[in-house]
């Protein structure tokens, strides 16, 4: 019996003095303090990574790479430095990288492998931004034919997600939007007026924007504006036949007059370099008058515009005020261009028809003159200034005239209507009586009445006057027989 006490006992003991031993062991293992982090840097910074451990003793301490592709890089083992290139440095249980670049980003491992007892370690996070970069994904220059579409597309990196921007160099975008966002740009219908290089631009807030360019180039046929259509000059002068030509390709330009094409030295070509194409005539004769063509063409089609160079008169511009300053009479005046003597003009003119006129509108006064021209004027220009007076007119009345004048190469137009009015006669004095009995007018005393009411006033204003006088005392008269 005492046997087996003594040997329960040992066994007691030696349980109990494991349990010690196996406790010691156990409070003395390497324990992290650091916790796991995520952090996050831009490019050419610098980060900490805590490893922060007790009871380290003798066991090694490890610090290692684990990248985005699942690759793993030890970097350090207690204190030697396995990858110099990467600048690390550790102080005390910390690591520090300097410079970061876009490969550091990824996974860090605080590791220990203990001789005996498990592995442990703690892991850090770190996400890297850089700024945003954009590159182009159509070709740097476009050529579409005119109404059909094209799309522009860019494609952007960086961290955070680079948004992307487009604008119009010089000018807003088809739309009218000075920017729009999105990875393309899609154009439909497309025309001259969207040619012109195209700016997509990426930013993230990191770092500047990143931007590259595309240019479109729309292929069209031929277009032509002119200047002027008919340019007036006179013998001895300088003229300038102008087309303004469009067109992609480059349309080639020929000039053609009277149907003929143009082959005399007389005649110089000129082009500014863009889309201005100028014919020139350096002294103008008689002969130089006459219809000139302008052809533009290209491979997508041909397209032609048609000048006049002219002699003629330019149509008269009248300068008088509307309002007369005479009851019956006008003096009408105007100016007119021309590079040669006036030989004569046309004056014509009629009643104006209007709902405060009675008159039914007339026939034309039709007449030719000789020129005259205002006193004092001045006749060294192309300028002629000149008038004319108009008598036996009637007061109160509107009129409406039209000029035009000749040269020794033919008439010029005539000149836009011209509205004008004769003054209303001059008022006269009446005397006031006074009467006791007011009686209707006979018959034959009303054609008196009308020479008599209104004076000065249009022959419209007249009749309307004489009707409410008229009404007024029939209806005075009315009033005095109920009276009586």
């Amino acid at each position: 019996m005492w046997s087996f006490v003594i040997l329960l006992e040992a066994i007691v003991a030696t349980a109990l003095a494991s349990e010690v031993e196996t406790h010691d062991v156990e409070e003395n293992l390497p324990n992290f303090t650091a916790t796991p982090q995520d952090f996050t840097v831009e490019v050419d910074g610098e980060i900490t990574f805590p490893c922060d451990v007790e009871n380290l003793g003798t066991d090694a301490l490890m610090f290692r790479h684990i990248g985005s592709d699942g690759e793993t890089k030890l970097i350090f083992v207690a204190e030697r430095i396995l990858r110099e290139k990467d600048k690390f440095t550790k102080i005390g249980n910390s690591f520090v990288l300097s410079g970061v670049k876009r490969r550091h980003a990824g996974k860090y491992e605080c590791r220990i492998e203990m001789e005996t007892g498990p592995v442990i370690q703690v892991m850090h996070t770190l996400n890297v931004q850089y700024p945003a970069s954009v590159k182009r994904i159509s070709p740097v220059v476009q050529n579409v034919a005119k109404g059909s579409s094209v799309t522009l597309e860019c494609a952007a990196d960086g961290n955070p997600k680079a948004a992307i921007n487009w604008s119009k160099r010089k000018g807003h975008l088809p739309s009218g939007a000075q920017s729009e966002e999105g990875f393309s740009l899609t154009l439909e219908n497309v025309d001259r007026h969207v040619e012109g290089t195209y700016i997509c631009t990426a930013s993230n807030g990191v770092g500047p924007p990143s931007s590259t360019s595309m240019s479109i180039e729309v292929e069209y046929p031929p277009e032509i504006v002119t200047e002027e259509t008919m340019l007036h000059t006179g013998e001895g002068n300088k003229a300038n036949l102008i087309c303004i030509v469009h067109g992609r390709p480059s349309p080639t330009v020929t000039w053609m007059k009277d149907g003929k094409r143009m082959t005399t030295d007389d005649f110089l070509q000129d082009r500014d370099g863009f889309h201005k194409h100028t014919l020139t005539i350096e002294k103008v004769e008689e002969s130089h008058f006459g219809e000139y063509t302008c052809i533009a063409q290209n491979r997508h089609g041909e397209i032609q515009q048609t000048l006049m160079l002219t002699g003629l008169p330019k149509p008269p511009r009248v300068t008088s005020s509307p309002a007369g300053g005479e009851r019956t009479a006008y003096t009408i005046t105007w100016e007119t261009e021309s590079n040669s003597p006036i030989t004569q003009y046309r004056l014509k003119y009629r009643k104006a028809e209007g709902p405060m006129n009675f008159h039914v509108h007339g026939g034309w006064d039709d007449r030719l003159y000789p020129p005259r021209t205002l006193e004092g004027a001045d006749y060294m220009g192309p300028i002629h200034h000149m008038s004319h007076p108009l008598n036996e007119l009637e007061p109160a009345t509107d009129y409406e005239a039209i000029v035009s004048v000749e040269n020794k190469f033919g008439w010029s137009n005539g000149s836009e209507i011209f509205h004008f009015y004769t003054r209303k006669e001059d008022p006269t004095t009446t005397t006031t009586t006074t009467t006791t009995t007011t009686l209707a007018p006979e018959p034959e005393n009303i054609a008196p009445l009308l020479e008599e009411v209104a004076v000065g006033q249009s022959a419209s204003g007249v009749y309307r006057q004489v009707l409410c006088d008229s009404l007024l005392i029939v209806m005075l008269t009315v009033l005095c027989a109920f009276a009586y």
